[in-house]
């Protein structure tokens, strides 16, 4: 595959999470049901119809800039699917806010130096959950077979039992 064919293939990095990527964070998150989440990367709405089957009816999603919008929203945690070209500048943000906050990310980010960068001191303050499975995320109302890295919860200032979470 030629480099031009590659970044076709990946230049649109907005996926969906499948519902049962969602039942397995929030049997580890023990929020109050009146939490409310703010899930600023939109899709298909998708991952806010989910979090309101689960109970979670405060769910901030909207079909808008992360960029320009997030300022605006008085929410108690941020649990999104972020697009993952833009990781680095959404972590920036999020530690910024000093709220807490679980995004998806690929497993690779744990060995990343801006990571480190980022958090400086606060490191301690992240805890990461590792899905027993690789997550296959959706496109166009479609699974994707096989996607081809594995991905963890990132969890940021939240007070779970263990610094790393097998599951």
């Amino acid at each position: 595959m030629t480099s031009m064919n590659i970044l076709k293939k990946y230049k649109n990095d907005n996926y969906n999470t499948p519902k049962y990527a969602w039942d397995i964070l929030f049997k580890f998150l023990e929020l109050d049901k009146n939490t409310i989440i703010y899930d600023p990367f939109y899709n298909d709405n998708s991952s806010k119809t989910y979090m309101n089957e689960l109970g979670y009816n405060n769910v901030i999603h909207e079909q808008e800039d992360f960029y320009k919008n997030y300022k605006k929203y008085n929410f108690d945690i941020v649990i999104t699917n972020p697009p993952f070209s833009q990781k680095q500048k959404i972590l920036s943000i999020l530690y910024k806010l000093n709220k807490p906050f679980v995004l998806i990310l690929p497993v690779s980010i744990i060995s990343k130096l801006y990571l480190k960068n980022i958090f400086n001191e606060d490191i301690d303050k992240i805890t990461y959950i590792i899905p027993n499975r690789r997550l296959q995320f959706e496109i166009n109302n479609s699974n994707q077979k096989r996607c081809c890295f594995d991905t963890i919860y990132l969890c940021y200032n939240l007070s779970l039992k263990k610094d790393i979470i097998y599951l």
